[in-house]
């Protein structure tokens, strides 16, 4: 089994590599397909998102149950009928996707989006290719929760990354070879859809501890003692989407299709910061579940500060740079002065709330690891009755910028309430280590690092210089950040020494 720094360090090369398929052909597609079809590729991301509606909870319920059951010898044997019980429904719900989206099409297409340069007839046809797309690579998810709570995170992210590649890479020469239009892009996406979640499917059964002497089946009460927990989960999930859906749904209504493009290149910028978050979430969900179903209150009390200043390091770090170098960054990307201008106050924006809901992961994974799915569904709830009105009015007098400010009041909200509710209940007594300890002094390192060196530095050219002198940036804030946490410090100062005393 692999240990828990060997998952996190598999998740963290897994979401870096993917990251950078996600954001560096960007602004080749962009040259190829122009922005406004660009904003049809920010709506997939935002269909591919609601479709985690459809999840139902089974993707949190396998994860958490595979990670009690696997080391429980009691429970071991229920692990295949769990995975053939869920997969009864993953794969119709897959079916019902694409067709529905392929059946809002031409409402999509007519009344909702204001394209200017794409007929409604090819965005009709490209928003239908995107459903089977979308619907294609859905099942994927399921089985990754599986694996990932298998803990079998380094064969997680080599199929992440593989496909992740196969998909941005590989568009390139659709786009450039085959047919230079959207079209012939949802196409690819779709085969790469399907082709991962078939590998990710061979990959868990392939792991799951079977038994040859029967096969795995469907078993309803499976189901049934899922449904409390998964349907806290469905909440959730439901009310997170639709809120971080909010921005992107109000402005493909209120604005031209074009705003849509510019603000989901924005977002991939914040996007790929939060996959430097998602890997620790990955690898200690699983080991929360573990040591709660333990009861190993100690252990788990010390892991949960430790991961959380790890986190911190990492969001503070990345958010920094981002916020002080962001209109360097999106030059130094696209090579377009204007869109770097126009973009780098809403993606400090984003950025920053973005920073704060990475901050929220771990808390997060600490209540679901527990079952208690109650305090998120309120939250979310709160904050998307609030959020709707407050984004039409944003969107309405501040364009894409006021719809940054949604996502950041919304995660500041969230860490300086939610967090004090949590503690109430989970972890007492540990709320101000939190707060003081864990976050703080990695912000503020971080923070004084880039802002001191940012008056140093003069604009960044689009250069090999430039980019070397921005990596420079990002290592020495992330160093800064990494001294100033105290468990990251004791951590890395007591394997320095172990590595020096092995090389003696």
């Amino acid at each position: 089994m692999p240990t828990l720094r060997t998952n996190i360090l598999a998740n963290y090369a897994g979401q870096v590599w993917m990251a950078l398929m996600g954001v560096v052909f960007i602004p080749l597609y962009i040259k190829v397909l122009g922005m406004e079809a660009f904003g049809l590729v920010g709506l997939m991301l935002s269909i591919q998102a609601l479709s985690m509606l459809f999840d139902l909870g089974m993707g949190g319920v396998l994860n958490r149950e595979l990670a009690r059951r696997a080391h429980d010898s009691r429970a071991a044997h229920t692990l295949d009928d769990l995975v053939r019980t869920f997969e009864w429904l993953v794969w119709p719900i897959a079916l019902m996707i694409v067709t529905a989206v392929w059946l809002a099409s031409s409402p999509l297409a007519n009344r909702w989006l204001h394209p200017e340069q794409l007929s409604r007839a090819a965005t009709a046809h490209a928003i239908a290719i995107m459903g089977l797309a979308v619907a294609l690579q859905w099942p994927s998810s399921f089985y990754a929760n599986g694996l990932s709570g298998l803990e079998r995170q380094p064969a997680l992210n080599l199929i992440n990354a593989g496909f992740a590649t196969l998909r941005g890479a590989g568009v390139l020469a659709v786009l450039y070879w085959v047919s230079p239009t959207i079209s012939a892009f949802m196409w690819w996406y779709a085969a790469m859809g399907a082709c991962q979640s078939l590998v990710s499917a061979a990959t868990l059964w392939r792991m799951l501890p079977t038994n040859p002497q029967r096969r795995a089946a469907f078993r309803a009460e499976e189901l049934r003692a899922a449904g409390r927990f998964a349907g806290g989960l469905v909440a959730i999930m439901a009310l997170a989407v639709m809120l971080s859906q909010l921005d992107r749904i109000v402005i493909s209504a209120m604005l031209p299709l074009a705003e849509l493009g510019y603000f989901s290149l924005a977002m991939s910028i914040a996007a790929g910061m939060g996959r430097m978050i998602q890997p620790m979430f990955n690898a200690l969900y699983p080991r929360y579940s573990r040591l709660v179903s333990l009861r190993q209150q100690e252990s788990l009390t010390h892991l949960y500060h430790l991961s959380n200043q790890c986190l911190a390091v990492v969001a503070a770090a990345v958010a920094a740079v981002l916020i002080v170098f962001g209109r360097d960054v999106i030059y130094l990307w696209t090579g377009n002065p204007a869109t770097a201008a126009k973009l780098a106050l809403p993606l400090s924006i984003l950025v920053a709330g973005t920073a704060l809901n990475g901050l929220m992961n771990l808390p997060y994974a600490l209540q679901l690891a527990h079952g208690w799915t109650r305090l998120a569904v309120g939250a979310n709830l709160v904050a998307l009755a609030l959020g709707i009105p407050f984004c039409i009015w944003a969107v309405a007098h501040h364009g894409i910028v006021g719809a940054a400010w949604l996502w950041f009041a919304t995660n500041l909200a969230f860490v300086t309430i939610s967090i004090p509710l949590m503690h109430r209940r989970l972890l007492r007594g540990e709320m101000a280590r939190w707060y003081v300890r864990d976050m703080l002094p990695p912000a503020i390192a971080a923070a004084a690092c880039v802002l001191v060196v940012g008056k140093l530095l003069p604009a960044l050219s689009r250069s090999y210089e430039g980019i070397f002198l921005l990596a420079m940036v990002s290592v020495a804030t992330l160093l800064s950040a990494a001294l100033a946490a105290p468990l990251v410090r004791e951590m890395l100062r007591r394997q320095l020494g172990e590595w020096l005393a092995s090389h003696r």
